[in-house]
């Protein structure tokens, strides 16, 4: 399995960035996290959006859904050429008036998903996880060739990311905030959570979303001391599980 950072900021980029949206290519399958602001046209640098076999939608905030609009338009003109593959949607029931729109989407096979669920694409198995967030949102952990990545979404602390990091080669993690800056209010985690978790499973984790007031060498301060276990997302970066 490989993984591309198409975007790695949240709620909104930096100056030439996107927001969450990552590729995972395994078993000869294209798996799309997400697919935030500005993260369209990275992914057509990578593959052909026709190309895509599953997308994963972990919740309906904009900044992990704003391109899939876009992507819809992209299906409409390919279907109206005579495209027929479909890919396969997994999302959350809830979110609002985009939730209806992907939900309805002719061009997508939809699977409504929430925490506890597991489904299988082939010989990749997915496992989804309820996490905390304002609105519903799924973490996921996906199995195949042997190796485990999981991806938090967007979420605080909760009780079932001790089972995310629990058995995950490698953990796509929310780390929206500094310490400094956290609550237990708030609807992220922190980059200290992550280490902790990191240090506490042994697997590796990559650090997302973001913030973009945060600077890179505040964030590299946060996890130092873990060398390569612990990795703040670089954008265009292909990360091997």
């Amino acid at each position: 399995m490989q993984l591309t950072v198409l975007g790695k900021y949240g709620p909104f980029p930096k100056e030439g960035g996107a927001t969450s949206s990552y590729l995972l290519q395994a078993n000869g399958k294209n798996i799309l996290l997400d697919l935030g602001a500005g993260s369209f046209a990275r992914l057509c640098r990578c593959i052909k959006p026709e190309d895509i076999d599953v997308i994963i939608l972990s919740h309906f905030h904009l900044d992990h859904t704003s391109d899939i609009g876009v992507l819809i338009y992209y299906y409409q003109i390919l279907f109206a050429k005579g495209h027929t593959k479909k890919p396969i949607v997994f999302c959350p029931e809830e979110g609002g008036p985009l939730a209806e729109t992907v939900i309805n989407c002719p061009y997508f096979n939809v699977n409504l998903v929430r925490g506890g669920e597991i489904s299988m694409v082939d010989d990749i198995d997915l496992d989804f996880f309820e996490m905390r967030h304002p609105v519903p949102c799924v973490g996921v952990k996906i199995s195949c060739e042997g190796k485990v990545l999981a991806y938090t979404g967007d979420t605080n602390v909760c009780d079932c990311l001790e089972d995310v990091f629990d058995g995950s080669d490698t953990v796509l993690a929310d780390g929206a905030f500094l310490m400094r800056d956290w609550e237990i209010s708030k609807p992220h985690l922190s980059v200290e959570h992550i280490v902790g978790f990191t240090n506490k499973y042994g697997n590796k984790s990559i650090i997302s979303h973001i913030n973009p007031k945060y600077t890179e060498e505040e964030l590299q301060k946060a996890i130092s001391g873990l060398g390569d276990r612990c990795l703040i997302a670089q954008e265009g970066k292909t990360y091997k599980i």
